[in-house]
């Protein structure tokens, strides 16, 4: 069967049409700061995945999370200066003061984590790149994505509307994964009620509204009193649970939900404050971890935590110890600030010429802003042919895909994964990128 299954390359143009607008008209937007409210592209070839490899990825989120967790407590309680500057020195204020108690007051420093994956292009295993733990976000353009185009391709098939929801509950929802976890957690603090209350606290003009609008309705809709609300508005004594979607570096000092990021031991708060987890500082020694038999025992990490590190692209805080290796491997490594987000302060030494990269390798070496820089070994991902589907039309050509996958600290914690898009190795979604649906091998089968 031809790897588009039983789908001509027009018709999956006309799938991936159909579940955009599906998607586009319930949330998959985002919001610029000008106001304008703007659709994310769709790839109309989607990602499948057997059930395997994705139950693998979750697992080995799950283990990058764990091992992150007690690396973190122990470099911050029994590290060298150097460990805790590199994880605490980026943060300041509110963020600072809330990020102190993570591992003293804090039942759980991530009921909520995602960890980034590049699979690269010679078939083996995704390789992690990144721990997300502030705001492990897309659990609902996920769905949008793939639930569309499931719907959409069922209609193609003519199949009959409770085949379709047949195969819609198979695949599975991250929203609902996500209220299950947020649930799990609540019942961890001693709640009670059948359906806690939720407030999903945002800043004002968040990107993701979309998103976050979609979470709102599920949330609802499955019986829950919940409301999308800013830190000015978010009481933490009116609500069970609260679920934060916000930096504390955006969060007024003394806004009423701050109260809760003061003190993480008094309200169900879903994530606290713990910036230092997603730090990539904390990803290098995590993976010093796998060849340094003293810090994997200072840090305690089990048989599954070490064999996940072992797999970690190789990664170093970048100082003049690495220099030469940069300088004399350029094309395999790439260079990223520790306290970053959205591909900035990323540079890629086989898209870099000689020169600039000698400079860049060097300037960093000395550059302790934001937790100083990560040297990271280059996973070479592989271009596909894709079709983004955008407000206005189809365009065909290549792009690169990741894999994002869920996981947390709880014994109910999502595991599902999503797929960006996009045509430089630095993924994003909206620059010439999009959002792959990902169906499950099982579904797809059904579908073909």
């Amino acid at each position: 069967m031809h790897r588009n299954g039983p789908f001509t390359p027009d018709e999956l143009v006309r799938i991936g049409t159909d579940a955009a607008r599906q998607a586009w008209g319930a949330g998959m937007t985002v919001l610029r700061p000008d106001g304008e409210v703007v659709p994310i592209p769709l790839v109309a070839e989607p990602e499948v995945e057997s059930r395997e490899r994705l139950g693998w990825l979750s697992a080995e989120s799950r283990a990058i999370l764990s091992g992150s967790v007690k690396l973190a407590r122990a470099l911050i309680q029994r590290g060298d200066p150097l460990d805790r500057e590199s994880l605490l020195g980026p943060f300041e204020g509110l963020e600072a003061e809330a990020m102190a108690l993570l591992f003293t007051e804090a039942p759980c420093p991530a009921v909520v984590s995602r960890v980034d994956f590049l699979p690269p292009g010679d078939g083996g295993l995704p390789r992690a790149l990144e721990l997300n733990a502030t705001i492990p976000a897309m659990p609902a353009y996920a769905d949008l994505a793939s639930h569309s185009w499931i719907r959409a391709a069922a209609r193609m098939r003519g199949l009959v509307p409770h085949r379709e929801r047949e195969l819609l509950a198979r695949a599975g929802s991250h929203m609902e994964a996500l209220r299950e976890t947020l649930v799990a957690f609540y019942r961890l603090r001693g709640g009670e009620r059948e359906r806690p209350s939720i407030a999903i606290v945002a800043r004002p003009g968040d990107a993701q509204i979309g998103e976050l609008r979609r979470l709102e309705a599920h949330f609802r809709q499955m019986g829950h009193e919940v409301a999308v609300l800013v830190p000015s508005e978010a009481d933490p004594d009116r609500h069970d649970l609260l679920y934060r979607h916000v930096w504390a570096h955006r969060t007024p000092p003394d806004s009423p939900f701050a109260r809760a990021l003061r003190e993480p031991a008094r309200w169900p708060l879903a994530n606290p404050v713990n910036g230092l987890l997603e730090a990539k500082a904390l990803f290098a020694r995590l993976s010093q971890a796998a060849e340094d038999a003293s810090l994997a025992g200072l840090a305690g990490l089990d048989g599954v935590e070490l064999a996940a590190a072992r797999r970690l692209p190789w990664t170093r805080l970048h100082g003049t110890a690495t220099v030469d290796r940069l300088l004399e491997r350029r094309e395999e490594h790439v260079l990223k600030r520790s306290w970053d987000y959205g591909g900035k302060s990323v540079h890629l030494g086989a898209e870099t010429e000689p020169a600039a990269w000698e400079r860049i390798v060097r300037e960093a070496a000395q550059d302790h802003r934001g937790g100083g820089f990560v040297a990271q070994e280059r996973v070479f991902a592989a271009r596909r042919p894709a079709t983004r589907i955008t407000p206005a039309g189809a365009e065909p050509g290549s792009l690169y895909r990741d894999i994002s996958t869920y996981g947390g600290l709880l014994p109910v914690h999502p595991g599902g994964s999503v797929v960006r898009a996009a045509a430089s190795p630095i993924v994003n979604i909206l620059g010439g990128g999009g959002l792959a649906p990902v169906i499950p091998g099982d579904v797809w089968e059904a579908l073909c």
